[in-house]
């Protein structure tokens, strides 16, 4: 291009141009499979590239272009080329792991609150709902007479994003200022959580296909689930680090406390899915692996319902709306395991399941607890039900899209 694009002529360019010549090339590659295929690392690699670049467009067209390379190919990928898909996955979430959140607020106190916060802006990383992405490409600012600069972009006003740790008084002061190094610093951390859900969302829609789920090989899915477990622990760390959350809002990182809840909440939710997926798959080789995928779940999936447990109803009602589909799900899918391993840990999963029972529940929740109890009284007191409740066999199949699907729907709640 002779000239630097405005903003307008670049986005009319990436909606044209280049996303159709990425098609083309992923259309290339799919008619010439056999003499292209030892290059899939170097078109995994320029996807890898598009997929972290700081604009919304070109990382969603880089992450549509990767879904559709391994849809066009699923039967034709060998063992070695799923350790090359995964493995641009490893070092996809790992350079959009925003590990910076737990050392920028080390310095520089004093900084101008955002106009939203990391929830807001995942849940508005819809490809369903354009007006609603944040524009990471370009960042309205006024500079101030001394060299710094207040933020002046026009972004939905203050949802209760954080309402189990926001002081009332402090959320009166006035804006801070910030250096424009430091907004460009914490904008960059911004767009990492965004595309952390963009990734797990990528997993989760992959790995709803049939075709993909049953190609890949259970090392590497495995391999893939780790991904998935670490990106769910570091949301959960950081979740609970609420002084340091206090203190990023503090120093103007964003308007309210900044919080993982969409990247914890995704990513369990796609992880004991696709995990119960695997335990309930008869193939051998999936059945080779049940024991690892069995102490993969059962940990996560009772630490999942006692925190559920623990949540105030008054103070964390977005908290408890984001998790309410991930426990269906775990009751569920633990109701739907064959006998000899439900009873096993009956210890475990009877006690929380009672304690759900002291909260409000919902019409799902109260069926799946209701199937759960049934099957006890089968196994421990030998009672048949009188009305017989169809366990299922795994989680609902379509859970992991209601809960994306209903936290876009949340944006400005």
């Amino acid at each position: 291009m002779s000239k630097v694009p405005n903003h307008e002529e670049l986005s009319v360019w990436l909606s044209t141009t280049m996303i159709q010549a990425l098609r083309n090339m992923i259309t290339l590659f799919t008619h010439y499979f056999d003499s292209l295929e030892y290059m899939l690392d170097r078109f995994l690699g320029l996807l890898t590239l598009c997929i972290c670049q700081e604009n919304d467009t070109i990382a969603r067209i880089g992450s549509n272009c990767l879904q559709q390379l391994i849809l066009q190919n699923v039967n034709k990928f060998t063992p070695e080329h799923w350790e090359k898909i995964v493995g641009a996955f490893v070092e996809l979430f790992e350079r959009t792991t925003a590990y910076e959140l737990f050392t920028a607020a080390t310095t520089a106190p004093g900084m101008p609150p955002e106009r939203r916060n990391i929830e807001e802006v995942t849940s508005q990383a819809d490809p369903g709902s354009p007006s609603a992405k944040p524009d990471r490409g370009q960042e309205s600012t006024r500079p101030s007479e001394d060299g710094d600069e207040t933020h002046q972009a026009q972004l939905p006003a203050a949802s209760s994003e954080l309402e189990d740790y926001r002081p009332q008084p402090d959320l009166q002061q006035p804006p801070t200022v910030v250096t424009a190094a430091r907004r460009r610093f914490f904008n960059r951390i911004i767009i990492n959580c965004v595309l952390q859900i963009l990734m797990i969302e990528t997993v989760n829609e992959l790995f709803s296909n049939d075709a993909v789920y049953s190609q890949i090989p259970s090392k590497e899915l495995l391999r893939l689930m780790a991904l998935l477990k670490k990106s769910y622990q570091f949301a959960k760390k950081f979740n609970g680090a609420k002084d340091l959350r206090l203190k990023l809002w503090k120093q103007g990182f964003m308007k309210q406390p900044p919080n993982l809840l969409n990247q914890e909440s995704g990513s369990a939710a796609t992880y004991i899915n696709i995990l119960f997926r695997m335990y309930h798959d008869e193939r051998e080789e999936r059945k080779n692996s049940r024991s690892e995928t069995e102490d993969a779940l059962i940990p996560l999936c009772a630490d999942i319902i006692r925190r559920y447990v623990q949540l105030d109803e008054e103070s964390q009602q977005r908290n408890i709306t984001a998790w309410r589909p991930v426990v269906v799900d775990v009751v569920e899918g633990y109701t739907g395991f064959p006998l000899e391993t439900f009873e096993k840990y009956i210890e475990t999963f009877y006690p929380i399941t009672v304690d759900l029972l002291s909260r409000d529940l919902n019409v799902e929740i109260r069926l799946a607890i209701q199937a759960l109890l049934r099957r006890v009284g089968e196994c421990r007191l030998g009672i048949t039900p009188q009305t017989p409740i169809a366990s299922p066999t795994s989680p609902r199949s379509s859970t992991s899209h209601s809960h994306f699907n209903g936290r876009r729907q949340s944006v400005g709640r």
